[in-house]
């Protein structure tokens, strides 16, 4: 009966187009993480550079594992070159901080973002610290604080 209330509270919210804080015990924030999640926007300080990426990449797709594993695929139009990176994450739901490890040329590097659900099917991850010069470095280009990707669950 509990997850029908929470079902019903989500559908809701999505009704009203309010994002899902998550306030129930009922179901964890690792639980609706795990899936396959493609990037569907991207903002920073200088406004909306989706369209940008989408010029880039023909897509960029993170999938989270319930044995808390995570890669990272970017299909890159040439000549920008594919990146394909594995790892690990920790999740924190109290402070809703994620940190991806992924193996980035067989260095380790820790990426750390704070996240926020959108419904059942939307996630938006903003990446905290220097995260935002690595991801410049990932996708070859500079970001300017704050920066906000967008996420759509495809599995």
């Amino acid at each position: 009966m509990r997850k029908l209330t929470l079902l019903l509270m989500i559908f809701g919210l999505l009704v009203v187009g309010c994002d899902n804080d998550s306030g129930s015990d009922d179901a964890s924030d690792a639980d609706a993480l795990i899936g396959t999640w493609a990037v569907s926007g991207l903002t920073d300080a200088s406004g909306d550079r989706s369209g940008g990426l989408l010029a880039s990449y023909n897509s960029v797709l993170i999938t989270i594992g319930s044995n808390s594993s995570v890669s990272m695929n970017v299909d890159a139009k040439d000549p920008v070159p594919d990146l394909n990176a594995d790892g690990t994450y920790t999740l924190n739901e109290s402070t809703k901080t994620l940190i991806a490890t992924l193996s980035v040329s067989g260095q380790p590097t820790p990426l750390t973002f704070t996240y926020g659900f959108q419904g059942e099917s939307g996630l938006k991850l903003t990446p905290v610290g220097s995260t935002t010069i690595l991801l410049g470095v990932l996708f070859q280009t500079s970001y300017e604080d704050p920066v906000e990707f967008t996420f759509t669950k495809v599995q």
